[in-house]
């Protein structure tokens, strides 16, 4: 069997950045942005979801008293505070993200616009 050297010509297009494809980093920020917002909403039921499992545990206690304990307390900041704290980290982090790319994708495309 010989070996055949096969050429493959793709085209390029010049005003195509080398290094990157636009449409994937365009992907990329949609998607972050959009996963930003669900993980927000994720979030923002856990903790919902956790506070009234604090009603039905305190059993009519005031929310004063139920401060003044320490296993209360412990409950509320590792089950609210937490997941509320994480959640918007994450959400301030992804829409960053998707924010970062839009304004790097709009900064190249105004550089490489043909000048008339």
């Amino acid at each position: 069997m010989s070996e055949e050297n096969i050429e493959t010509v793709v085209a390029v297009d010049e005003n195509e950045p080398i290094y990157y494809k636009p449409k994937s980093l365009n992907l990329v920020a949609t998607v972050a942005g959009i996963l930003s917002w669900v993980v927000l909403a994720g979030f923002i039921l856990v903790v919902v979801g956790h506070s009234l499992n604090l009603q039905e545990l305190s059993q009519g206690a005031t929310f004063t008293a139920l401060i003044k304990e320490a296993g209360a307390r412990t409950w509320i900041y590792t089950n609210l505070v937490i997941p509320l704290l994480t959640g918007l980290g994450l959400f301030i982090t992804l829409q960053g993200v998707s924010i970062g790319l839009n304004v790097l994708l709009e900064i190249d495309f105004n550089i490489r616009e043909p000048k008339n």
